[in-house]
């Protein structure tokens, strides 16, 4: 499942018109009266409808793409920014043959266990002209994944601090990341590399961070 923005609110309120109207329907053909069945209809459609689109706008709608459009997002997402030199990237890959670990698990990505790509932001250096808030120049990490099978054994650590050290070679003041608040896994490794984390789960993070989303927080560090 991956987060999108596309009309998230017209598609929240389409869900709550479109449930409203199988109940109130429903109650109507059951025998109700008409002003049962309006009444059925406009719960769901105002109430659940109006739910679903704050919940959308906050950032919090999931949406199953089908598989041509999660492959092109996963594109855009992971790999989009790197050819278009916006972001950096650092991979992490078994030292030995791929193809001779759990089964071939890995011979279709030539080794690779791990990635982490990231983007130099708010500094003139940077080839994304976006301005995030009122954040000093920074370097923010957008993606980092490790395959299961080789978790809990420092990778994601030791690419994080790769990302640091890049940072340092940059006018970065500061890295950054935003986390799901209930991902204390990750959280904790946060922590553990010396990041301090700061909710930005209501819209008066907008003006300092540029973004807001219910139940999320970014986390710092300070050169």
């Amino acid at each position: 499942m991956l987060r999108t923005t596309q009309a998230p609110q017209r598609r929240g309120a389409g869900i709550g018109v479109a449930l409203g109207a199988v109940y109130g329907g429903f109650t109507f053909m059951q025998g109700g009266s008409v002003q049962d069945s309006l009444i059925n209809f406009a719960v769901p459609a105002v109430l659940l409808g109006g739910v679903l689109a704050f919940n959308s706008l906050s950032g919090n709608n999931v949406y199953v793409f089908p598989l041509d459009d999660a492959k092109n997002r996963l594109k855009v997402d992971f790999a989009e920014g790197i050819f278009k030199k916006q972001d950096v990237g650092f991979v992490a890959r078994l030292n030995v043959d791929g193809t001779t670990v759990l089964d071939g698990r890995y011979s279709g990505t030539n080794g690779v266990i791990a990635c982490i790509d990231c983007q130099l932001r708010n500094c003139e250096e940077s080839q994304n002209p976006r301005v995030y808030g009122t954040l000093p120049p920074h370097v923010h990490i957008r993606n980092l994944s490790v395959d299961k099978k080789q978790r809990r054994k420092g990778i994601a650590r030791d690419l994080v601090q790769e990302v640091e050290a890049y940072a340092r070679t940059t006018d970065a003041e500061i890295v950054t990341l935003v986390v799901d608040d209930d991902n204390f896994s990750a959280v904790n490794l946060y922590k553990s590399l010396g990041y301090e984390m700061e909710s930005i789960g209501s819209p008066t993070a907008q003006p300092r961070f540029g973004q807001w989303t219910k139940g999320r927080s970014i986390m710092t560090k300070i050169f």
